[in-house]
Order: C-alpha cells, then sequence, then structure tokens
C-alpha cells in the first residue's frame, strides 16, 4: 500500500496530501482548541497551513525522485533500504549519492530525534498539568515516536552503512 501511495505522480499525491493535512490540522485545532476561532478562521488556517505544508512537500519530493533518477529507482532505493540489501543491477553512481544522504540524514537524526522528542514530551506533560486532559494523549504520541524514531534512525544508520561499503566494494571490482 505504501509503495504504491509513493510512486503516485505528483499530480495525483499532492491532492491527497493537501486533504490528510487539512484533515489532521482542523481535527487537532477542534481538539485542542474547541471553540476559540471562528469557523471562517479555522478554515482558512487550514487551507494556508495544508497548502504551505503541501507546496513544501511537492518540492522535497520532486528533489528526491529527481536526485535519485525517477520514481522507479525511488522507489526500488526505498525497498532495499527496508530490506537492508543491495539489488545486483544497480547503477552506483546514482545509488551512492543517495544513500549517502539518507546516511547522513539518519546519522543527524540519531542524536536529534531523542533531544526533539523529549522536549516535546516534557512541554506537552507541562501543559497537560495546566490545560487539559488531551494535552497527554499527545505526551503519549511523543513518547511513541521518541522510542520508535531512536531506534528506527539507530537500526537504518546502520543498514546504511553496510549497504554503502557493499556497493563501494563492488564498484572498486568492477573496474
Amino acid at each position: 500500500m505504501m509503495a504504491r501511495f509513493r510512486s503516485l505522480p505528483l499530480r495525483a499525491l499532492l491532492p491527497l496530501l493537501f486533504i490528510f493535512l487539512a484533515a489532521m490540522w482542523l481535527g487537532i485545532g477542534v481538539l485542542v482548541m474547541p471553540g476559540e476561532q471562528s469557523v471562517i478562521a479555522r478554515l482558512l488556517g487550514t487551507i494556508f497551513y495544508a497548502g504551505a505544508m503541501t507546496a513544501f512537500f511537492g518540492v522535497v519530493i520532486s528533489r528526491a525522485r529527481r536526485g535519485a533518477g525517477g520514481i522507479d529507482e525511488l522507489s526500488r532505493m526505498q525497498a532495499a533500504v527496508k530490506a537492508g540489501a543491495v539489488p545486483p543491477d544497480v547503477d552506483s553512481s546514482t545509488w551512492i549519492p543517495m544513500l549517502e544522504k539518507w546516511h547522513d540524514q539518519n546519522r543527524r537524526w540519531r542524536w536529534l530525534a531523542p533531544v526533539l522528542f523529549t522536549g516535546f514530551l516534557t512541554l506537552s506533560l507541562w501543559i497537560a498539568s495546566t490545560s487539559g486532559p488531551v494535552w497527554f494523549v499527545l505526551a503519549l504520541v511523543f513518547l511513541v515516536l521518541l522510542i520508535v524514531s531512536t531506534v528506527s534512525a539507530s537500526r537504518g544508520h546502520d543498514r546504511l552503512a553496510r549497504m554503502l561499503d557493499e556497493l563501494r566494494g563492488s564498484e572498486l571490482h568492477a573496474r
């Protein structure tokens, strides 16, 4: 399901992303601040937020696809990283730069994720103690994100390092 979603063309992916982001922003706004804004102000804020985030994600996704050599190659790279194995017939001149970029991102995320989500967890617990119980749910979400992001960044970093070593080794043997 996720692979099919990732391989959608941008003209199909971005409207779906806009709808998801708008629903999420509107839902969170209604839960956290139920009666503090008029409907028009809430809808305008939702459209602005969803539009800005869709544009941002559109640029990020477009750059990633272009850097990988297209949608299919990017999907192939993501599947290979998930499996932890380099397919035999890859173009190392395209794969090595993209995997190095992801390796660097994972290296930074290994220390940034615990700092970021611990801060968010602390803030949401503080707000929950003063505002209301909905923030305890958000604190639980941040706790789960802290654990998942820390574990996945560490595993991803190690997996990418092995894959890069394998690609560089095969590149040396090909010469």
